[in-house]
Protein backbone atom coordinates (compact mmCIF):
# COMPACT_ATOMS: atom_id res chain seq x y z
CA UNK A 1 0.00 0.00 0.00
CA UNK A 2 1.16 3.52 -0.79
CA UNK A 3 -0.09 4.73 2.61
CA UNK A 4 -0.50 2.32 5.51
CA UNK A 5 -4.07 2.27 6.82
CA UNK A 6 -5.80 -0.10 9.22
CA UNK A 7 -7.81 -3.18 8.30
CA UNK A 8 -10.93 -1.46 9.61
CA UNK A 9 -10.39 1.44 7.24
CA UNK A 10 -9.86 -0.89 4.29
CA UNK A 11 -13.06 -2.71 5.28
CA UNK A 12 -14.90 0.61 5.53
CA UNK A 13 -13.79 1.67 2.04
CA UNK A 14 -15.67 -1.28 0.53
CA UNK A 15 -18.93 0.52 1.42
CA UNK A 16 -17.86 3.40 -0.87
CA UNK A 17 -17.74 2.34 -4.53
CA UNK A 18 -17.52 6.11 -5.23
CA UNK A 19 -14.10 5.87 -3.45
CA UNK A 20 -13.14 6.77 0.10
CA UNK A 21 -10.23 9.12 0.81
CA UNK A 22 -7.99 9.78 3.79
CA UNK A 23 -6.91 13.43 3.90
CA UNK A 24 -5.09 15.90 6.11
CA UNK A 25 -2.55 15.34 8.87
CA UNK A 26 -2.69 11.54 8.74
CA UNK A 27 -1.59 11.42 5.10
CA UNK A 28 0.99 14.18 5.65
CA UNK A 29 2.54 12.41 8.62
CA UNK A 30 2.57 8.98 6.99
CA UNK A 31 4.45 10.44 4.04
CA UNK A 32 6.92 11.92 6.53
CA UNK A 33 7.27 8.61 8.37
CA UNK A 34 5.59 9.96 11.52
CA UNK A 35 2.93 8.15 13.51
CA UNK A 36 -0.39 9.96 13.50
CA UNK A 37 -3.48 9.32 15.58
CA UNK A 38 -6.38 11.29 14.06
CA UNK A 39 -7.77 9.92 10.80
CA UNK A 40 -9.93 12.22 8.66
CA UNK A 41 -11.79 10.59 5.78
CA UNK A 42 -14.01 11.98 3.05
CA UNK A 43 -16.10 11.04 0.03
CA UNK A 44 -18.93 12.41 -2.08
CA UNK A 45 -21.61 10.49 -0.10
CA UNK A 46 -23.86 12.47 2.26
CA UNK A 47 -23.99 11.45 5.92
CA UNK A 48 -27.54 10.07 5.82
CA UNK A 49 -26.55 7.63 3.09
CA UNK A 50 -23.36 6.67 4.94
CA UNK A 51 -25.36 5.90 8.08
CA UNK A 52 -27.77 3.78 6.06
CA UNK A 53 -25.00 1.82 4.35
CA UNK A 54 -23.28 1.01 7.62
CA UNK A 55 -26.35 -0.37 9.40
CA UNK A 56 -25.53 -3.84 10.72
CA UNK A 57 -21.93 -3.60 9.45
CA UNK A 58 -20.23 -3.57 12.85
CA UNK A 59 -19.29 0.09 12.43
CA UNK A 60 -20.97 2.51 14.84
CA UNK A 61 -21.97 5.91 13.47
CA UNK A 62 -22.52 9.11 15.41
CA UNK A 63 -23.30 12.55 14.00
CA UNK A 64 -20.56 14.96 15.06
CA UNK A 65 -21.70 18.11 13.30
CA UNK A 66 -24.86 18.15 11.22
CA UNK A 67 -24.16 21.59 9.73
CA UNK A 68 -20.74 20.65 8.33
CA UNK A 69 -21.77 17.11 7.48
CA UNK A 70 -19.40 15.17 9.73
CA UNK A 71 -19.72 11.76 11.36
CA UNK A 72 -17.65 9.81 13.85
CA UNK A 73 -17.34 6.25 12.57
CA UNK A 74 -15.93 3.70 15.00
CA UNK A 75 -15.08 0.03 15.24
CA UNK A 76 -12.96 -2.03 17.67
CA UNK A 77 -11.82 1.09 19.53
CA UNK A 78 -10.70 2.81 16.33
CA UNK A 79 -12.42 6.02 15.17
CA UNK A 80 -12.50 7.99 11.93
CA UNK A 81 -13.97 11.44 11.33
CA UNK A 82 -15.95 11.42 8.10
CA UNK A 83 -17.08 14.45 6.10
CA UNK A 84 -18.70 14.66 2.69
CA UNK A 85 -17.02 16.73 -0.03
CA UNK A 86 -18.12 20.32 0.45
CA UNK A 87 -17.67 24.00 -0.24
CA UNK A 88 -17.42 26.38 2.72
CA UNK A 89 -18.59 29.99 2.72
CA UNK A 90 -17.24 32.21 5.50
CA UNK A 91 -18.18 35.56 6.94
CA UNK A 92 -15.72 38.44 7.14
CA UNK A 93 -14.65 38.32 10.81
CA UNK A 94 -12.18 35.44 10.91
CA UNK A 95 -14.54 32.95 12.55
CA UNK A 96 -13.51 29.28 12.46
CA UNK A 97 -17.04 28.16 11.60
CA UNK A 98 -18.31 28.73 8.04
CA UNK A 99 -21.60 30.57 7.67
CA UNK A 100 -22.76 28.12 5.02
CA UNK A 101 -21.76 24.66 3.78
CA UNK A 102 -22.64 23.24 0.37
CA UNK A 103 -22.16 19.56 -0.49
CA UNK A 104 -20.39 18.73 -3.73
CA UNK A 105 -19.49 15.59 -5.65
CA UNK A 106 -16.20 17.12 -6.79
CA UNK A 107 -13.04 16.27 -4.83
CA UNK A 108 -11.23 19.21 -6.43
CA UNK A 109 -13.90 21.55 -5.09
CA UNK A 110 -13.50 19.97 -1.65
CA UNK A 111 -9.74 20.50 -1.78
CA UNK A 112 -10.20 24.25 -2.23
CA UNK A 113 -11.47 24.62 1.36
CA UNK A 114 -8.28 23.18 2.84
CA UNK A 115 -5.54 25.37 4.23
CA UNK A 116 -2.00 24.31 3.28
CA UNK A 117 -0.64 22.13 0.51
CA UNK A 118 0.88 19.63 2.96
CA UNK A 119 -2.56 19.19 4.56
CA UNK A 120 -4.38 18.86 1.23
CA UNK A 121 -3.00 15.53 0.05
CA UNK A 122 -5.67 12.84 -0.42
CA UNK A 123 -5.12 9.10 -0.32
CA UNK A 124 -7.63 6.99 -2.28
CA UNK A 125 -8.01 3.81 -0.22
CA UNK A 126 -9.91 1.96 -2.94
CA UNK A 127 -7.29 2.55 -5.64
CA UNK A 128 -4.24 2.85 -3.38
CA UNK A 129 -3.18 6.12 -4.94
CA UNK A 130 -2.27 9.67 -3.93
CA UNK A 131 -4.25 12.68 -5.16
CA UNK A 132 -2.16 15.83 -4.79
CA UNK A 133 -3.68 18.91 -6.46
CA UNK A 134 -1.32 21.50 -4.93
CA UNK A 135 2.11 19.79 -5.02
CA UNK A 136 2.00 19.05 -1.31
CA UNK A 137 4.45 16.18 -1.64
CA UNK A 138 7.04 18.56 -3.09
CA UNK A 139 6.48 20.95 -0.19
CA UNK A 140 6.87 18.04 2.25
CA UNK A 141 10.24 17.22 0.71
CA UNK A 142 11.27 20.88 0.87
CA UNK A 143 9.87 21.20 4.43
CA UNK A 144 7.85 24.28 3.66
CA UNK A 145 4.33 25.38 4.61
CA UNK A 146 2.50 26.97 1.70
CA UNK A 147 -1.15 27.84 1.18
CA UNK A 148 -2.96 25.42 -1.12
CA UNK A 149 -4.60 28.26 -3.09
CA UNK A 150 -3.44 31.85 -3.08
CA UNK A 151 -2.57 33.04 0.47
CA UNK A 152 -5.23 35.77 0.18
CA UNK A 153 -7.97 33.22 -0.47
CA UNK A 154 -6.88 30.88 2.31
CA UNK A 155 -5.97 33.28 5.11
CA UNK A 156 -8.64 35.94 4.71
CA UNK A 157 -11.00 33.57 6.57
CA UNK A 158 -10.79 31.41 9.71
CA UNK A 159 -8.20 32.93 12.03
CA UNK A 160 -7.39 29.47 13.39
CA UNK A 161 -5.50 28.72 10.18
CA UNK A 162 -2.80 31.22 11.14
CA UNK A 163 -2.34 29.67 14.58
CA UNK A 164 -2.36 26.19 13.02
CA UNK A 165 0.35 27.31 10.60
CA UNK A 166 2.53 28.35 13.55
CA UNK A 167 1.87 25.06 15.36
CA UNK A 168 2.75 22.92 12.33
CA UNK A 169 5.95 24.89 11.78
CA UNK A 170 6.91 24.17 15.39
CA UNK A 171 5.84 20.51 15.32
CA UNK A 172 7.57 19.60 12.07
CA UNK A 173 10.42 22.13 11.97
CA UNK A 174 9.14 23.49 8.63
CA UNK A 175 9.75 26.96 7.26
CA UNK A 176 6.87 29.10 5.98
CA UNK A 177 6.65 30.28 2.40
CA UNK A 178 7.36 34.04 2.22
CA UNK A 179 4.12 34.90 0.45
CA UNK A 180 2.12 32.80 2.90
CA UNK A 181 3.80 34.44 5.89
CA UNK A 182 3.41 37.99 4.58
CA UNK A 183 -0.29 37.38 4.01
CA UNK A 184 -0.61 35.82 7.49
CA UNK A 185 0.70 39.08 8.96
CA UNK A 186 -1.90 40.97 6.94
CA UNK A 187 -4.76 38.83 8.28
CA UNK A 188 -3.42 38.21 11.80
CA UNK A 189 -6.32 40.20 13.20
CA UNK A 190 -8.59 37.30 12.18
CA UNK A 191 -7.64 35.56 15.43
CA UNK A 192 -9.89 38.12 17.12
CA UNK A 193 -12.84 36.44 15.43
CA UNK A 194 -12.14 33.10 17.12
CA UNK A 195 -13.80 32.03 20.33
CA UNK A 196 -11.59 32.20 23.42
CA UNK A 197 -11.73 28.41 23.69
CA UNK A 198 -10.34 27.97 20.17
CA UNK A 199 -7.55 30.48 20.79
CA UNK A 200 -6.65 28.70 24.02
CA UNK A 201 -6.74 25.27 22.36
CA UNK A 202 -4.30 26.31 19.63
CA UNK A 203 -1.99 28.25 21.96
CA UNK A 204 -1.81 25.25 24.28
CA UNK A 205 -0.90 23.00 21.34
CA UNK A 206 1.77 25.51 20.29
CA UNK A 207 3.22 25.50 23.81
CA UNK A 208 3.88 21.76 23.55
CA UNK A 209 4.48 21.54 19.79
CA UNK A 210 8.05 20.28 20.20
CA UNK A 211 6.85 17.26 22.17
CA UNK A 212 4.25 15.99 19.73
CA UNK A 213 6.61 14.39 17.22
CA UNK A 214 9.90 15.21 18.96
CA UNK A 215 11.50 16.52 15.78
CA UNK A 216 14.46 18.74 16.64
CA UNK A 217 14.99 20.82 19.78
CA UNK A 218 13.91 24.29 18.74
CA UNK A 219 10.26 23.78 17.81
CA UNK A 220 8.89 25.83 20.70
CA UNK A 221 11.33 28.70 20.15
CA UNK A 222 10.49 28.70 16.46
CA UNK A 223 6.73 28.78 17.09
CA UNK A 224 6.82 31.49 19.77
CA UNK A 225 9.09 33.63 17.63
CA UNK A 226 6.55 33.32 14.80
CA UNK A 227 3.75 34.51 17.11
CA UNK A 228 5.78 37.63 17.82
CA UNK A 229 6.61 38.24 14.17
CA UNK A 230 2.94 37.90 13.26
CA UNK A 231 1.96 40.36 15.98
CA UNK A 232 -0.59 37.86 17.32
CA UNK A 233 -0.42 39.15 20.89
CA UNK A 234 -1.68 42.62 20.05
CA UNK A 235 -4.79 40.89 18.67
CA UNK A 236 -5.21 39.21 22.05
CA UNK A 237 -5.60 42.44 24.01
CA UNK A 238 -1.91 42.98 24.85
CA UNK A 239 -0.27 46.39 24.54
CA UNK A 240 2.98 44.93 23.20
CA UNK A 241 3.36 43.34 19.78
CA UNK A 242 5.98 40.92 21.11
CA UNK A 243 6.31 38.99 24.36
CA UNK A 244 9.77 38.58 25.93
CA UNK A 245 9.92 34.82 26.35
CA UNK A 246 11.93 33.37 29.21
CA UNK A 247 10.03 31.40 31.83
CA UNK A 248 8.05 29.44 29.23
CA UNK A 249 11.29 27.58 28.40
CA UNK A 250 12.24 26.94 32.03
CA UNK A 251 9.19 25.47 33.75
CA UNK A 252 7.19 22.28 33.32
CA UNK A 253 3.81 24.04 33.12
CA UNK A 254 4.39 26.09 29.99
CA UNK A 255 1.06 27.89 30.17
CA UNK A 256 1.98 29.35 33.55
CA UNK A 257 5.46 30.11 32.23
CA UNK A 258 3.98 31.94 29.25
CA UNK A 259 1.62 33.89 31.49
CA UNK A 260 4.54 35.00 33.65
CA UNK A 261 6.36 36.14 30.50
CA UNK A 262 3.25 38.03 29.38
CA UNK A 263 2.88 39.71 32.79
CA UNK A 264 6.58 40.60 32.87
CA UNK A 265 6.28 42.08 29.39
CA UNK A 266 3.04 43.98 29.99
CA UNK A 267 3.72 45.02 33.61
CA UNK A 268 0.03 45.52 34.48
CA UNK A 269 -0.92 47.72 37.44
CA UNK A 270 -3.22 45.04 38.85
CA UNK A 271 -2.27 41.41 38.31
CA UNK A 272 -5.68 40.04 39.30
CA UNK A 273 -7.68 42.31 36.98
CA UNK A 274 -5.26 41.73 34.11
CA UNK A 275 -5.35 37.93 34.41
CA UNK A 276 -9.11 37.84 34.85
CA UNK A 277 -9.60 39.77 31.61
CA UNK A 278 -6.95 37.92 29.63
CA UNK A 279 -7.82 34.39 30.74
CA UNK A 280 -11.59 34.73 30.48
CA UNK A 281 -11.85 37.01 27.44
CA UNK A 282 -8.93 35.79 25.34
CA UNK A 283 -8.74 32.13 26.43
CA UNK A 284 -12.35 31.51 27.44
CA UNK A 285 -11.38 29.98 30.78
CA UNK A 286 -13.87 29.67 33.61
CA UNK A 287 -13.88 32.07 36.55
CA UNK A 288 -12.79 29.33 38.95
CA UNK A 289 -9.85 28.29 36.78
CA UNK A 290 -8.83 31.93 36.26
CA UNK A 291 -8.84 32.45 40.03
CA UNK A 292 -6.68 29.37 40.56
CA UNK A 293 -4.15 30.52 37.96
CA UNK A 294 -4.08 33.95 39.63
CA UNK A 295 -3.32 32.25 42.97
CA UNK A 296 -0.36 30.42 41.42
CA UNK A 297 1.08 33.55 39.86
CA UNK A 298 0.41 35.65 42.96
CA UNK A 299 2.27 33.02 44.99
CA UNK A 300 5.17 33.25 42.57
CA UNK A 301 5.40 37.05 42.60
CA UNK A 302 4.87 37.39 46.36
CA UNK A 303 7.70 34.94 47.00
CA UNK A 304 9.99 36.96 44.75
CA UNK A 305 8.82 40.05 46.63
CA UNK A 306 9.92 38.55 49.94
CA UNK A 307 6.58 38.13 51.73
CA UNK A 308 7.03 36.96 55.34
CA UNK A 309 7.03 33.19 55.69
CA UNK A 310 4.03 32.95 58.00
CA UNK A 311 1.85 35.31 55.99
CA UNK A 312 3.00 33.63 52.79
CA UNK A 313 2.00 30.09 53.72
CA UNK A 314 -1.29 31.21 55.22
CA UNK A 315 -2.08 32.28 51.66
CA UNK A 316 -0.24 29.79 49.44
CA UNK A 317 0.25 26.57 51.40
CA UNK A 318 -2.15 24.65 49.12
CA UNK A 319 -0.50 26.04 45.98
CA UNK A 320 3.10 25.49 47.00
CA UNK A 321 3.74 22.41 44.82
CA UNK A 322 2.96 24.45 41.69
CA UNK A 323 4.62 27.66 42.88
CA UNK A 324 7.73 25.66 43.85
CA UNK A 325 8.15 24.62 40.21
CA UNK A 326 7.70 28.17 38.96
CA UNK A 327 10.25 29.62 41.37
CA UNK A 328 12.77 27.00 40.23
CA UNK A 329 12.77 28.63 36.82
CA UNK A 330 13.53 32.06 38.28
CA UNK A 331 15.44 31.85 41.56
CA UNK A 332 16.73 28.71 43.26
CA UNK A 333 17.62 30.82 46.29
CA UNK A 334 14.04 32.02 46.80
CA UNK A 335 12.70 28.56 46.03
CA UNK A 336 14.92 26.96 48.67
CA UNK A 337 14.15 29.65 51.27
CA UNK A 338 10.41 29.08 51.17
CA UNK A 339 10.70 25.34 50.72
CA UNK A 340 12.69 25.09 53.95
CA UNK A 341 9.83 26.73 55.83
CA UNK A 342 7.26 24.58 54.01
CA UNK A 343 9.06 21.40 55.10
CA UNK A 344 9.26 22.75 58.66
CA UNK A 345 5.45 23.21 58.67
CA UNK A 346 4.96 19.64 57.46
CA UNK A 347 7.51 18.05 59.79
CA UNK A 348 6.15 19.79 62.88
CA UNK A 349 2.48 19.38 61.98
CA UNK A 350 1.79 23.10 62.29
CA UNK A 351 -1.77 24.32 61.78
CA UNK A 352 -1.57 26.43 58.64
CA UNK A 353 -5.10 26.45 57.22
CA UNK A 354 -8.44 27.60 58.60
CA UNK A 355 -9.90 24.23 57.61
CA UNK A 356 -7.54 22.61 60.16
CA UNK A 357 -8.94 24.59 63.08
CA UNK A 358 -11.16 22.69 65.52
CA UNK A 359 -13.98 25.20 65.11
CA UNK A 360 -15.92 26.50 62.11
CA UNK A 361 -18.11 29.44 61.23
CA UNK A 362 -21.08 27.36 62.39
CA UNK A 363 -19.56 27.12 65.86
CA UNK A 364 -19.17 30.88 66.02
CA UNK A 365 -22.75 31.38 64.84
CA UNK A 366 -24.14 29.01 67.47
CA UNK A 367 -22.07 30.25 70.40
CA UNK A 368 -21.90 33.97 69.62
CA UNK A 369 -25.18 35.00 68.05
CA UNK A 370 -24.42 38.71 68.42
CA UNK A 371 -21.28 38.61 66.28
CA UNK A 372 -21.92 39.85 62.75
CA UNK A 373 -21.30 37.00 60.29
CA UNK A 374 -19.15 39.37 58.25
CA UNK A 375 -16.57 39.11 61.05
CA UNK A 376 -16.45 35.31 61.08
CA UNK A 377 -13.60 35.00 58.63
CA UNK A 378 -11.60 37.68 60.42
CA UNK A 379 -12.04 35.79 63.71
CA UNK A 380 -10.94 32.50 62.17
CA UNK A 381 -7.85 34.12 60.66
CA UNK A 382 -6.92 35.66 64.01
CA UNK A 383 -7.32 32.29 65.70
CA UNK A 384 -5.22 30.60 63.03
CA UNK A 385 -2.41 33.08 63.62
CA UNK A 386 -2.49 32.52 67.38
CA UNK A 387 -2.59 28.75 67.04
CA UNK A 388 0.32 28.84 64.59
CA UNK A 389 2.35 30.97 67.03
CA UNK A 390 1.53 28.60 69.89
CA UNK A 391 -0.46 31.22 71.85
CA UNK A 392 -3.69 29.21 71.77
CA UNK A 393 -4.23 25.45 71.63
CA UNK A 394 -6.07 24.12 68.63
CA UNK A 395 -8.92 22.73 70.70
CA UNK A 396 -12.55 23.77 70.39
CA UNK A 397 -12.90 24.80 74.05
CA UNK A 398 -9.73 26.89 73.99
CA UNK A 399 -10.66 28.56 70.70
CA UNK A 400 -14.15 29.49 71.91
CA UNK A 401 -12.62 30.89 75.09
CA UNK A 402 -10.28 33.03 73.02
CA UNK A 403 -13.21 34.46 71.09
CA UNK A 404 -15.03 35.19 74.36
CA UNK A 405 -11.99 37.02 75.69
CA UNK A 406 -11.88 39.31 72.64
CA UNK A 407 -15.60 39.90 72.11
CA UNK A 408 -15.16 43.66 72.38
CA UNK A 409 -13.05 43.59 69.22
CA UNK A 410 -15.87 42.11 67.14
Amino acid sequence: MFIEVSKNLISLSKFFPEHLFVVGGYVRNKLLGINSGDVDIASSVDIEEVSKRLEGSGFSVKVKNLKTGSLLISKDGESFEYTFFRKEIYGDKGSHTPTRVERTDDILEDSKRRDFSVNSIYYNINNDEIVDFYHGIIDLKQKVIRCSLSPEEVLCVDGERILRMVRIAGELGFSIDKGTFATAIKFASNVEGLSGARRYNEIEKILYCDRRYQIGKNGLKRALKLLNKLGIWKHMSLKNDAVKYDMVFKVEDRLLGLLIDIVDTEKPECLEAFLENFLQTQFGLSTSLSIKIFDYLAGYYNALGGMANKEYFFKYFQDWAVVFGLLGGKSKRVQNKYNFFYKYIIEHGLTIQISDLKITESDIKVNFKNIDKRNHNKILNNLLSKVFDGKVQNEKKALLAEIEKNLQNY
